[in-house]
């Protein structure tokens, strides 16, 4: 970040310098506006949400109606609506595909979003919010599940990120689905009882599991509809269902050999700074602390565990490095 001079400089060649983060997966899209004072503090003016913007997830149509309801709700809040963003940090899940990126890419330039416009894995977010030399592992746990790993000598790798169909391992979808087949297991007489049975019926609103399917597939998105099981295999697991308890650590186990992954394709040391995110590992203590138990047997121990609530806080802290770099005399 600037210093002295140097920010002074900046101020005087500039107004109000605005920026933007958007940080969207498979549940909601967050977005925040903020302006960046003379002293390169950042201060927030406005935020909004809209509905999952994972372009794999939902469809190019449906994640751009999402992104503009989040964009337009922040404008609001912000007062900002006619106001020029200079620069605008995009944390998206499933954005790493080119053909994604270039859609996302050309709904920012058609609604014009900022003057600079920067799309980013959302893990990258995680990790400028929760290691502060961005040296570290970042690990999402929420519809999907990816991490990332950045080293001093500039190495980045991602693990996972594969998507539901043979991917995300530990995530809200993977507890969904061992559930589904849990119950189905217990109705064929082939696995153990459990009170999933009785609990995933009514949340489907079906009398005869042999529905299940049926009421998935009346969803324009199956994968979200059975990621939004996993509060109730978290549920059973608290009270002591043993189906339940075992998907919870079979999850979390593969949650935390996306981490142990990246720590070996990086040479990482077993004490790697760890930041964590999304709506499952973060909102419910039972997963995290068996993630991190699981992690511990794999023989790795972070020396540092950041919970970020927040990525979108990540994409704006992004946003500010990536416009003061530019503003910077050469």
């Amino acid at each position: 970040m600037p210093k002295g001079g140097s920010v002074a400089r900046w101020a005087k060649m500039t107004d109000r310098r605005l920026i933007l983060g958007i940080d969207g997966g498979g549940s909601k899209t967050a977005v925040r506006i903020a302006v960046v004072e003379n002293d390169g503090e950042l201060r927030v003016l406005g935020e909004g949400f809209g509905g999952p913007s994972n372009v794999r997830a939902v469809g190019r149509a449906h994640a751009e109606i999402n992104l503009n309801v989040a964009v337009d709700a922040a404008h609001e809040a912000a007062g900002t609506a006619n106001e020029t963003i200079h620069f605008a940090v995009l944390g998206l899940a499933g954005s790493s595909l080119p053909d994604i990126k270039a859609f996302i890419n050309s709904w920012a330039e058609q609604r014009s979003l900022a003057e600079s416009v920067e799309i980013v894995h959302d893990a990258d977010p995680v990790l400028a919010a929760g290691v502060p030399d961005g040296v570290g592992i970042a690990l999402i746990v929420g519809t999907g599940s990816a991490a990332i790993g950045c080293n001093a000598d500039g190495g980045r790798v991602v693990t996972g990120g594969w998507g539901h169909w043979f991917g995300d391992a530990g995530s809200g979808y993977d507890l969904g689905r061992r559930a589904l087949a849990a119950v189905a297991e217990a109705t064929d007489g082939v696995g153990p009882p459990t009170m999933l049975v009785e609990r995933i019926l009514s949340q489907l609103h079906v009398s005869n599991p042999r529905e299940m399917l049926m009421q998935l597939g009346r969803s324009g998105d199956m994968s979200r509809e059975i990621a939004a099981l996993a509060p109730i295999v978290l549920h059973a697991a608290e009270q002591d269902d043993d189906v339940a308890g075992r998907i919870v650590v079979s999850a979390a186990r593969g949650a935390a050999m996306l981490v142990r992954a990246t720590a070996a394709r990086l040479n990482f040391p077993s004490d790697v700074s760890l930041a964590i995110a999304g709506g499952i590992v973060c909102s419910n203590a039972r997963y995290r602390e068996t993630m991190l138990d699981e992690l511990r047997s794999l023989g790795i121990e972070p020396a540092m565990i950041a919970v970020v609530q927040e990525p979108v806080e990540g994409c704006l802290l992004m946003a500010r490095k990536r416009m003061l770099e530019k503003a910077r005399p050469q």
